[in-house]
């Protein structure tokens, strides 16, 4: 039937991460579905490059796709072999497993939380090397095998004998070795904070200038934690000896006649901060830098995290998902007409390999707007443009009707409701800090303000250009000044609102445009776009009235605090350049090192009245979520593609939340294990309290 086929290639759009394009035969899909977001498959043609590439975008904009597109490129290339690693599913399992026992040696050395870190890299690098060796054999028994008896004068056999070898060395406990010079680095370590306290104490009698003694004393201090941190990873540097390591796999996989590693790391950016630039610093860096051109690098990360450590940005591809990078780059009207193009390719060629129909039989394509809004539904992200087909689908598909403008904005309002707006709803259960929760509403706050901003703007008659317009003007961009970028960082992670476009303003500073959601414009009725009939509205996103930088300005003076990690005190936030330039090193007691905290005035009780027991990590509330709204019973592997992680994650966090009464996990009918939300999480987490409302004003 049409319908289904409709369906089944909407659903492809919706897939996350290593989901397989494959046809009812186990065949793969990909070469035939892939749409590259630039003309002559450019974007695939620069990741395939034998240079380390940097893949930038959120979630859903297909990186994950555009990565099993250049293995499939590769399975042809006779010099090159690739492993996928999905780097957040193999560290989650490294930290659950520590290695071996901890010499009293290397104890005196350092600290325990050190020793941890160490041990837990170690499992995450030995699990690294066995995945590459996994992937390797599949290709060594697929299409590599010819290639392997012309070249390899042994067997494949002993191709991995020698890979088991190699791994079986890695886990060989190796902490005596490094003892010593771990040891000796401590000394050193302590001798330079003693050097680090004498001359910030000369610095501070020397000068009476306080701008020259914060610089001095600036740089003493971040000279002391660079040096710091290096030297934890040049300790486990050392203790897995990389160096060699690089080498030896090098030396194996070069018996094929290889000459590159492709690596394609997945997720990226879902690990803490801290871990990130240690598996940077530790493994991926030295891969890159110390393997002679042989490993390559593929890093899927999201915008605003990447950290490249020793990799030398100038030797890399930084390739950019996101609108405002991908087509952004001579005007609005441009970057718009090529997205649009994008996301009409993209609806196509599902449609034409799937249901062999055309666009018009199942969307009103005759209408000049059509393509634009559904652009504007999705702004560019492929699993977003999924979603909002698939609520087309139930709302009009399924009915024998062909789906219009009306139904792509009500899916758009929809897809923002049940899958966006919950974010905070569910945050003021998250298990962290009561400063870390705060923060998070306090974002709340600042979403409110915007939006109620952008309604009172519809009726604003007071410039000649808001006079012109006739009807409702589109209220739905906004601009600030580019410093203030970061502070919406999160509420664009989680596609609240989407970096547009960059340009200077009226008065000539560099500013960036933000556009709001499709789905939140439908629901409070926020006109979206810009007008187009005159050549003059063109800096339409750039008129004084959109610059809310004066709002982000009193954000951060009312709900940001600079708080003491040592002594508590909180300072003003007027003396933040002053202590910035100290290196955060708090004035009061000369110890501590102070943080920014944003905390949420309006929403405090209400996070507060969350009894400590119903806090949950962001997973397990992941996964209540996702039976609430399905309303179900799900297997882990349903669930899993729902929260974009592994199945076997979903079934550990799953067990734990069966223990707990907040999930009914039973056998079916066949013996496989099912996830139900019990009625008292259905009650607890989603019935709906004074507080979990937007407050975006009065209609």
């Amino acid at each position: 039937m049409k319908k289904d086929k409709f369906l089944t290639a909407i659903d492809t759009l919706k897939l996350y991460r290593r989901a397989e394009l494959v046809n009812e035969q186990g065949k793969q899909l990909i070469t035939k579905l892939y749409v590259d977001p630039l003309p002559n498959e450019h974007l695939l043609h620069t990741v395939l490059k034998p240079n380390t590439t940097f893949l930038v975008g959120r979630k859903g904009t297909g990186k994950s796709t555009i990565f099993q597109r250049a293995q499939e490129a590769l399975n042809l290339e006779k010099k090159s072999t690739w492993a996928y690693i999905d780097i957040k599913s193999l560290y989650e399992s490294s930290t659950s497993e520590l290695v071996g026992g901890i010499p009293p040696e290397f104890e005196a050395a350092l600290s325990s939380e050190t020793i941890q870190k160490i041990c837990v890299f170690k499992r995450f690098t030995i699990d690294l090397i066995k995945e590459i060796k996994s992937q390797i054999k599949i290709r060594v028994n697929s299409s590599l095998l010819s290639q392997v008896k012309e070249v390899f004068t042994g067997s494949a056999t002993e191709l991995f004998e020698k890979l088991d070898e190699f791994i079986e060395d890695l886990e060989t406990e190796q902490y005596l070795d490094v003892t010593g010079a771990i040891q000796a680095q401590k000394q050193d370590e302590n001798s330079e904070k003693d050097s680090f306290k004498i001359a910030a104490e000369a610095a501070a009698s020397l000068s009476k200038n306080p701008s020259v003694q914060a610089k001095l004393v600036a740089e003493l201090f971040s000279e002391h934690e660079r040096k710091r941190s290096k030297n934890y990873s040049q300790i486990f540097i050392k203790i897995l000896n990389i160096r060699s390591l690089i080498l030896r796999l090098r030396e194996i996989l070069s018996a094929l006649g290889l000459r590159h590693l492709y690596i394609f790391i997945d997720d990226f950016s879902e690990l803490p901060r801290s871990d990130m630039e240690q598996v940077v610093d530790t493994i991926l860096a030295p891969f890159n830098n110390w393997s002679e051109e042989f490993i390559k690098l593929k890093i899927a990360v999201y915008p605003g995290r990447l950290y490249p450590g020793d990799i030398d940005l100038s030797k890399v591809d930084e390739v950019y998902l996101d609108i405002f990078r991908a087509y952004g780059r001579n005007d609005v009207s441009g970057m718009e007409e090529k997205a649009i193009d994008f996301t009409q390719r993209l609806v196509t060629k599902r449609l034409q390999f799937y249901c062999q129909e055309e666009p018009e039989t199942y969307f009103e394509t005759e209408s000049d707007d059509f393509w634009k809004i559904i652009f504007y539904s999705c702004l560019g992200n492929p699993r977003i443009l999924g979603y909002i087909l698939y609520y087309c689908y139930e709302m009009s598909t399924i009915y024998g009707q062909r789906i219009g403008i009306r139904t792509i904005q009500a899916a758009a309002r929809r897809y923002y409701e049940e899958k966006i707006f919950q974010y905070f709803r569910l945050n003021k259960f998250l298990h962290e800090t009561f400063e870390e929760r705060s923060s998070i509403y306090s974002l709340k706050e600042l979403l409110e303000q915007i939006v109620k901003r952008a309604k009172e703007l519809r009726t604003y008659k007071e410039s000649k250009m808001m006079r012109e317009i006739t009807g409702r003007p589109p209220t739905s961009h906004f601009h600030i000044l580019s410093d203030y970028d970061q502070v919406l960082s999160t509420l664009e992670l989680n596609f609240f609102i989407t970096k547009y476009y960059e340009m200077k303003d009226r008065d000539g500073r560099e500013v960036s445009i933000f556009a709001l959601n499709f789905g939140l414009c439908q629901q409070q009725t926020i006109s979206f776009g810009r007008p187009t009939e005159k050549r003059e509205q063109r800096l339409y996103f750039v008129e004084r009235i959109f610059d809310y930088s004066p709002i982000i300005a009193s954000y951060i003076k009312v709900n940001q605090e600079i708080v003491c990690d040592h002594c508590s005190t909180r300072h003003p936030h007027e003396m933040l350049p002053a202590i910035q330039a100290f290196d955060m090193l708090c004035p009061e007691c000369k110890k501590g090192s102070c943080r920014l905290v944003n905390l949420s005035r309006k929403y405090e009780k209400l996070i507060k009245d969350v009894a400590d027991e119903n806090l949950l990590p962001d997973t397990e509330l992941g996964i209540l979520k996702t039976l609430h709204d399905e309303r179900k019973q799900m297997f882990a592997k349903e669930i899993a593609e729902e929260l974009d992680c592994s199945y076997q994650l979903v079934g550990k966090r799953g067990r734990n939340l069966a223990e707990r009464d907040l999930v009914e996990r039973n056998e079916n009918d066949k013996g496989r294990r099912v996830f139900e939300i019990s009625s008292s999480a259905d009650e607890l987490y989603f019935s709906e309290i004074a507080g979990d409302q937007m407050d975006f004003g009065e209609e």
